[in-house]
């Protein structure tokens, strides 16, 4: 957000240290309403987001035909969901003769089985209605499908709030799809922060789904993949790229909706913001903390950001632990929305990007240390390859060089993997933590065993100043507001 040039000094100075406080209180929840609906690993979504957060089990049957080298049936489950936001596109023989108004019932008059409610208000005239399933109806691209509620042409009329609306001529079953993260990306992204940086750095709008659907077909950036690699790159570029940056779009549409002073409209802020809370942890971490920080229990980003501390000794504090700290950045974005302090939110978005950028640099990494120097192969270059691909754009936006030096070391093509070194890439890595929003501290060093790192790979320390005033006074107290202000006008 830019700031008017007739916003006074005395203005300015309240909204930083407003920001300040957002940003510093830590571990600390701010006080909110008591809320109902299902936790997601001790986060207290304020709206419903149950059929969003689902969308890892379509990442784990992904992953389990990946295993069996069945490249054809994880290519059905990445594109056609199955597990999450059902719903069925009903067509009718004769339009509306009324509107079909949102969230009012749907059954079928011969089909006791199949219920839901009106997806989006459908307008009198219309001839087809959209129906979010209360029933099961499993279809899509599962392997394994359950279609004992699904709407059915042979079900009988439609009914909607008790009302008789005809038959269909035709029902359509439609899911969520990881594919869709990137695919809608255009069309749902377009000028927001993050996602431009993205799409300029690859040059096209659906990098992600790009590069997942090269390695299911093993063609055009995957050529050159063996299976083993071509799971990886399917993989990782589906959780970490699409889900990745697909989260960051949920923020955005909180802030824009918040923005727009839509607290109760159909997507508003607390509910934009939830599912991003809910894409990126999924369900199979469970409804507390405890169970969340179960290793091996989730697929997407939540797991990621488990998996990676383990390997850089960054999970015990509470000052290093990626996970801890979302979750606190994300209490404290539902509550501003809740309470209408937009602004509040923006600083928190940032914060958790950068946060959600920590695993990635670990990960990168983790895999550049294995092709340097432990005999890493094709699968070991893939994973490196796709985590710094992950990370590559924030980088390039900070120093094209030092992005540069990283693709050209760790990209799966290249003539001679990590031919500059292991030093050279982290030191790489290293150059532009403060403009990702990071430190040495936060990404640790890769832990060899017990509290051992491996040669070349501890952590570096981030270094310390102390600002003086003229007479030699110390001015830290000051220095919070000074440090933030850039990011308040950016």
């Amino acid at each position: 957000m830019r700031v008017k040039p007739l916003f006074t000094l005395a203005m300015a100075t309240v909204a930083c240290v407003a920001l300040l406080l957002v940003q510093a209180v830590g571990a600390l929840e701010l006080p909110g309403r008591r809320l109902s609906h299902p936790a997601i690993a001790g986060y207290e979504p304020g709206s419903d987001v149950t059929q969003h957060n689902l969308i890892d089990l379509d990442q784990q049957e992904m992953e389990s035909h990946l295993g069996n080298d069945n490249f054809t049936a994880a290519g059905l489950i990445y594109n056609h969901g199955g597990n999450s936001g059902a719903h069925a596109e009903i067509t009718l023989v004769t339009a509306l003769a009324a509107d079909a108004a949102k969230s009012v019932a749907v059954s079928q008059a011969g089909n006791n089985a199949a219920t839901g409610t009106v997806k989006s208000l459908a307008s009198a005239g219309a001839t087809m209605v959209k129906v979010t399933y209360t029933s099961t109806c499993k279809e899509g691209g599962l392997s394994q499908q359950d279609v004992t509620g699904c709407f059915t042409m042979t079900g009988g009329n439609i009914v909607v709030g008790g009302v008789d609306i005809g038959a269909p001529s035709a029902i359509l079953n439609k899911y969520r799809t990881l594919a869709g993260f990137s695919t809608a990306a255009e069309a749902k992204m377009r000028g927001q922060e993050y996602y431009q940086i993205y799409r300029a750095y690859y040059g096209n709008g659906h990098y992600s789904h790009t590069m997942v659907t090269d390695a299911l077909a093993g063609t055009g950036s995957c050529s050159t993949c063996d299976p083993g690699a071509r799971k990886q790159f399917a993989k990782k570029s589906s959780a970490f790229m699409g889900v990745w940056m697909y989260v960051i779009r949920e923020m955005e549409d909180a802030l824009v909706d918040c923005a727009n002073a839509c607290i109760n409209c159909n997507d508003d802020p607390v509910h934009a913001w939830d599912e991003a809370v809910a894409f990126y942890t999924g369900s199979l971490e469970g409804i507390s903390v405890a169970t969340a920080t179960a290793q091996g229990s989730g697929k997407l980003l939540h797991q990621l950001a488990d998996k990676r501390c383990a390997n850089f000794g960054t999970c015990d504090s509470a000052s290093t632990n990626v996970n801890t700290r979302i979750f606190t950045q994300w209490d404290l974005g539902r509550n501003a929305l809740q309470n209408g302090r937009c602004i509040e939110a923006i600083p928190v978005k940032r914060r958790v990007v950068e946060l959600m950028s920590v695993p990635l640099v670990q990960g990168s990494l983790r895999y550049a240390y294995k092709v340097a120097h432990l005999s890493g192969g094709s699968v070991e270059k893939a994973e490196g390859a796709v985590f710094s691909a992950a990370i590559l754009p924030r980088v390039a936006a900070c120093d094209a060089s030092a992005a540069r030096l990283i693709s050209d070391n760790m990209a799966y093509t290249a003539a001679t993997p990590m031919a500059a070194g292991y030093p050279a890439v982290k030191q790489a890595f290293e150059s532009v933590y403060s403009c990702l929003g990071i430190t040495c501290e936060d990404v640790g060093g890769l832990i060899s065993t017990g509290t051992d790192y491996y040669e070349h790979a501890a952590p570096c320390v981030t270094a310390t100043t102390t600002p003086t005033t003229a007479s030699g006074g110390s001015s830290a107290r000051f220095l919070p507001i000074i440090m933030i202000l850039p990011v308040f006008i950016a």
